[in-house]
C-alpha cells in the first residue's frame, strides 16, 4: 500500500494524561491526522494505524488511551467525522501506570487490544518494547498479533515484527542480527504493510531511528512500513527506495482511498 497525502494539520485532538518527569503525570493532546491512498479499495472504508499510546484517559474510568481511542473512533464513525473502518494497525507500546508516576512503564496491553477487536473488523499489530501481552491466546478471533509473520488479513497481506534491538534478556528485545534476520524473511514475502515498533532513521533530518532498517527497507520494500517508538514531528511520512514509511508515534492516522470525500 502507498499513501498518496498526508494532512500536516490535525483534524481532531484528544486530551489525556501521560506520565511526566519526576513522577508527575502531565496532560497532552494526541492528535488524529487524515491520509490518502490510492491502492485502498474504493469502498470509503477506513484503516486506523497508531503506535505509543503510553497514557491514561481523563476522569475517574482511568483506562489505558488506547481504550479511550477505540471508543472515539467509533464516535467518529458514527457522526460521519471518518468512514467506517475496516482495520485497525498497532505498531506497539500501549502501555502507561495507572498513576502515571513513571515514565517507559511496561505493562498489560490485552485491555486496548480487545478494545479494538471489540469495535472493528480486523486488528493487527505489534508488541512495543514497554507490552507484555502475557494472554494472547485470548485474544478475539478478529486480533492478529505478528512477530516474525505476514498474513492475510482484510484487504491486505501484512507482516510484522515485534520489539526493538536490544539484550534478548529484556522485554520485547531481539538482538541486532535476529531482528534484521527477521524484518529481512518478513519483506522478502512482499506484504502490502510492514508492521514494526522501532522503524528506520531519516538522515536527511537527522530524525532518530534505526539506520539498519532503513537500509533493509530501501533496498528490499516496495510497500508501506508503519512503525513508532521513536517520535517525529512534521513530516512523519518519508520516502525509502521504493516504498514509504509512515512514523504514528503518538497520534492517530485515518486513511481513507484517495476518491474518499
Amino acid at each position: 500500500m502507498i499513501i498518496s497525502h498526508v494532512n500536516a494539520e490535525p483534524f481532531h485532538q484528544l486530551a489525556y494524561r501521560t506520565s511526566g518527569p519526576k513522577g508527575k503525570a502531565v496532560r497532552c493532546l494526541l492528535p488524529f491526522h487524515m491520509a490518502n491512498s490510492a491502492t485502498l479499495p474504493d469502498t470509503c472504508s477506513a484503516i486506523v494505524c497508531v503506535s505509543d499510546l503510553q497514557g491514561r484517559e481523563l476522569g475517574p474510568r482511568n483506562r489505558l488511551l488506547g481504550e479511550v481511542v477505540a471508543d472515539e473512533l467509533i464516535r467518529m464513525v458514527r457522526s460521519r467525522q471518518i468512514p467506517a473502518v475496516e482495520q485497525v494497525l498497532l505498531a506497539g507500546d500501549m502501555f502507561d501506570y495507572e498513576d502515571c508516576h513513571k515514565r517507559g512503564g511496561s505493562g498489560e496491553v490485552l485491555p486496548v487490544w480487545e478494545s479494538f477487536c471489540r469495535s472493528f473488523p480486523t486488528v493487527a499489530g505489534v508488541l512495543g518494547n514497554h507490552d507484555i501481552l502475557e494472554k494472547s491466546q485470548r485474544l478475539p478471533k478478529n486480533g492478529t498479533l505478528l512477530d516474525s509473520a505476514v498474513r492475510k488479513i482484510g484487504s491486505f497481506t501484512i507482516g510484522g515484527v515485534s520489539g526493538i534491538i536490544g539484550d534478548p534478556k529484556r522485554l520485547q528485545r531481539k538482538s541486532e542480527g535476529d531482528f534484521l534476520c527477521c524484518v529481512e524473511a518478513v519483506i522478502a514475502k512482499r506484504p502490502d504493510i510492514l508492521l514494526l515498533h522501532q522503524g528506520p532513521d531519516d538522515p536527511s533530518t537527522g530524525r532518530r531511528g534505526e539506520a539498519l532498517v532503513r537500509k533493509a527497507l530501501e533496498d528490499r520494500y516496495r510497500g508501506l512500513t508503519v512503525f513508532g517508538h521513536a517520535h517525529w514531528e512534521w513530516p512523519f511520512l518519508i520516502s525509502l527506495g521504493a516504498g514509504q514509511a509512515i512514523n504514528v508515534d503518538a497520534r492517530v492516522v485515518v486513511i481513507t482511498p484517495a476518491t474518499c470525500k
